[in-house]
């Protein structure tokens, strides 16, 4: 965040149009990303030091106080014996050998009791070094091992369709929306697509969780137990995600409430309010489908979302565009409404289809874990 702050104060203003302004605060954007990966990066490859006791040498401290007037240390004798006379004793007659009185006040004094029983210091979990002597920067411009490459090649083009094909949808429906729906629905588009990715996320989580949980449980030998397990686990992510999408649900009804917020122009407040109802189907059906696309990476069923986001990746821009060209032309009346109808059928699509491929993927293993005699089974 201070790198960014400091590179829109630095860009910004800069006259040049490929450095200042917009394309100013996008490179201050960028460069405080990276800035965030290298203190990452930095934090799990370097450990914390183990600093070791400093030894101290007291011999010096003692000479000191016992030497001869004339030696190093004046200051320091004539403290001790400005604290020795707070006790009643002369320091400047050696023979004057201190009262008993003063010697019991001074060794007989109350002692603070300190309790022998601690509490075992626990280790505290961190991940600081946890790729130190396993990752350095120059891993990052160095090609893989074979190995590696011969591992990760599976997974290689259905990860790549899945994120490419997520994104167009977004691509295009802002390119549609910014170059024939005018600046009215521009600005009511800006004001729903923030409210959108604040919201988002709260289901996203789901799609993590189920990544990390399944892959434990699917991972197993087939089993009518380990049938049993990922039944229960996906119906619970199911349930949670309905759950979630009552909640993003009720956040959504609130933003004709929130709508003057963001701005004044009754206009751009109609807009929004306009998309609202499409807002409520897509986030409904939202929590759901997370849990069920994470069910289905959490069981690495990756050719499958691959193969779909393929299509997507042509289908969801070609209906947008669709828009795009009756908007130009003035064969059909097209407006935010129109655009956002468009995306909540692409989202109802997938929803009905990861849940419908979770149900397969389920019968599947059941009627495999069927057929296995039952000490196997067991």
């Amino acid at each position: 965040a201070v790198v960014n702050f400091f590179g829109d104060v630095l860009f910004v203003g800069h006259s040049h149009p490929l450095i200042g302004g917009a394309a100013g605060a996008a490179w201050a954007t960028v460069i405080s990303q990276y800035t965030g990966v290298f203190l990452f990066v930095k934090w799990l490859m370097h450990k914390k030091s183990n600093a070791q006791p400093r030894v101290v040498n007291v011999s010096n401290a003692i000479l000191e106080m016992t030497g001869k007037p004339s030696s190093k240390g004046k200051s320091r004798r004539q403290q001790l014996r400005d604290a020795l006379q707070t006790f009643g004793i002369n320091t400047n007659d050696v023979s004057n050998k201190p009262s008993r009185g003063v010697m019991k006040k001074i060794f007989n004094r109350p002692k603070k009791v300190v309790s022998k029983k601690t509490a075992p210091k626990e280790e505290s979990f961190t991940v600081r070094g946890f790729l130190a002597d396993r990752f350095s920067f120059r891993d990052l411009v160095k090609l893989p091992s074979a190995e590696t490459r011969k591992k990760f090649t599976p997974y290689l083009a259905p990860v790549t369709a899945t994120q490419v094909g997520r994104v167009s949808g977004y691509i295009a429906m802002s390119h549609v929306v910014a170059s024939s729906l005018g600046t009215t629905s521009m600005a009511a588009q800006q004001i729903i697509v923030s409210l959108f990715y604040c919201l988002c996320p709260i289901a996203d989580s789901l799609s993590l969780t189920a990544q990390s949980f399944l892959p434990s449980i699917s991972e197993k030998a087939p089993s009518r137990e380990r049938s049993a397990a990922l039944r229960k686990t996906a119906v619970n992510f199911v349930k949670a995600g309905a759950i979630f999408g009552g909640a993003m649900v009720a956040a959504v009804a609130m933003i004709p409430f929130l709508s003057s917020m963001f701005t004044s122009d009754l206009a751009v407040i109609g807009l929004v309010n306009s998309v609202v109802p499409l807002l409520l189907v897509f986030f409904s059906v939202h929590g759901v489908l997370c849990a069920s696309e994470g069910v289905l990476l959490g069981q690495k069923d990756l050719n499958f979302l691959g193969r779909m986001y393929a299509m997507f990746f042509a289908t969801v821009p070609y209906l947008l565009l669709k828009l795009k060209k009756a908007a130009l032309t003035g064969t059909r009346p097209v407006n935010l409404a129109s655009v956002w109808t468009v995306f909540l059928g692409y989202q109802l699509f997938r929803c009905a289809a990861w849940v419908g491929r979770v149900v397969q993927l389920q019968k599947r293993t059941e009627d495999a874990s069927s057929r296995l005699p039952e000490e196997v089974s067991s």
